[in-house]
C-alpha cells in the first residue's frame, strides 16, 4: 500500500514538473516570437482572454473620440493612437481583432539590439498551478521584481497559453514612472514618442490627425 502511495505521489510530482516546463517553454517561445516579430506565433501562444481584449480594443480604436481617449490609461492611449497613426483607416475598418493584434506586435514594434537584449533578460519563477490556471513571478535578469508581478497562464485545448495582459499594471507603472522622472504630462510623453525616428518612419498620419473616431 505504501509503495502505491509513493508511486502516485511520484507521478503527480513528475506531471507537475512537466506542466511547469511547458509553461516556461510557452513564455520563452512568446519572447522569441516577439523578437522575431512573428505575429502569427504570438497570437497562437496567447490565451482567449487576450484575444477578447483585442476585440474590445478594435472597437475603441474605431469609435473613441478625443475626450474618451483622454480617459484611457497611458498604455492604451499610446497603443490606440499608434494604431491609428500607423495603420490606414481603410484597413482598420475591415481588420479582424486577430490581425489588429498581430499588426500591433509587428508593425508598432522596432526590435533594435537594446529591445532584444531586454527581452532576453525576462523570465518566470515560482510557478503555481491550479487546475487549468497558473501564476508565476516575473523576473528580469534573474531578479524577482518587488513587489511581485504575477504573470498568468491558462491551459486551453491541452496547451498552456500566456496572458500578456497580466503585465499591464507593471507596464503602466513603468510608463508613469518615466513621465514623472522626465516631468512629462501624458500628452507631452505621447508627443515625445511620436517624434521618435522609428515612429516617424512608420506614420501614415500625424498626431493631430488621429483623435477623431474612424467610424462614428
Amino acid at each position: 500500500m505504501r509503495k502505491k502511495i509513493i508511486l502516485v505521489l511520484l507521478i503527480v510530482l513528475f506531471g507537475c514538473k512537466n506542466e511547469k516546463k511547458e509553461i516556461i517553454n510557452t513564455f520563452n517561445d512568446f519572447n522569441t516570437a516577439n523578437i522575431e516579430l512573428n505575429g502569427e506565433k504570438i497570437y497562437e501562444l496567447t490565451d482567449s482572454e487576450t484575444h477578447k481584449y483585442y476585440s474590445r480594443f478594435l472597437s475603441k480604436t474605431l469609435k473613441l473620440d478625443s475626450i474618451e481617449i483622454t480617459e484611457l490609461n497611458l498604455t492604451e492611449k499610446i497603443n490606440l493612437l499608434s494604431a491609428r497613426a500607423i495603420i490606414k483607416d481603410s484597413i482598420l475598418k475591415k481588420i479582424s481583432p486577430k490581425d489588429l493584434m498581430i499588426k500591433i506586435y509587428i508593425e508598432l514594434s522596432t526590435m533594435d539590439s537594446t529591445q532584444i537584449n531586454a527581452i532576453k533578460e525576462l523570465g518566470i519563477a515560482n510557478i503555481q498551478i491550479d487546475n487549468k490556471k497558473a501564476i508565476c513571478d516575473f523576473i528580469i535578469n534573474g531578479d524577482t521584481l518587488s513587489p511581485n508581478v504575477n504573470l498568468r497562464f491558462s491551459k486551453e485545448n491541452g496547451q498552456w497559453k500566456y496572458n500578456p495582459l497580466s503585465m499591464a499594471d507593471y507596464t503602466e507603472k513603468r510608463l508613469e514612472t518615466i513621465c514623472k522622472y522626465q516631468g512629462f504630462s501624458h500628452m507631452e510623453f505621447i508627443e515625445w514618442i511620436f517624434s521618435a525616428s522609428n515612429m516617424e518612419n512608420k506614420k501614415v498620419k500625424e498626431l493631430n490627425e488621429i483623435w477623431n473616431p474612424i467610424i462614428k
